[in-house]
């Protein structure tokens, strides 16, 4: 990675992917691509380095999730929605949902 990073310095690792990586981190793949201007997309390279953009940090808070926690109690926690965890936390979306768990679904609008 060449010259400065205004976000956050990833190091590629295998079985990454840009896609992946906005996921991960929140960010549209335009504005990762936008950041690395040289960054072959199609030949990413383990312990490369890419800048990840962010908004400004000092606008977050963070919270590490202790034992048996689910999202809801975070969300209860942290006096905010489920809804609002997963816009910050889009990586949420990604997690497997257990064989055989039935869902309630909710009525159309």
């Amino acid at each position: 990675m060449n010259g400065e990073c205004n976000g956050i310095v990833h190091k590629i690792e295998a079985g990454d992917t840009l896609y992946k990586l906005s996921r991960r981190y929140g960010v549209k793949l335009i504005d990762i691509m936008r950041e690395n201007p040289y960054l072959n997309v199609y030949n990413l390279r383990i312990g490369d380095e890419i800048c990840i953009p962010t908004v400004d940090d000092t606008m977050r808070d963070y919270y590490m999730v202790k034992g048996n926690q689910t999202i809801g109690d975070v969300a209860k926690d942290m006096n905010t929605s489920i809804s609002r965890m997963f816009e910050y936390n889009r990586e949420l979306m990604d997690i497997r949902v257990p064989v055989g768990m039935v869902l309630r679904i909710p009525p159309e609008d």
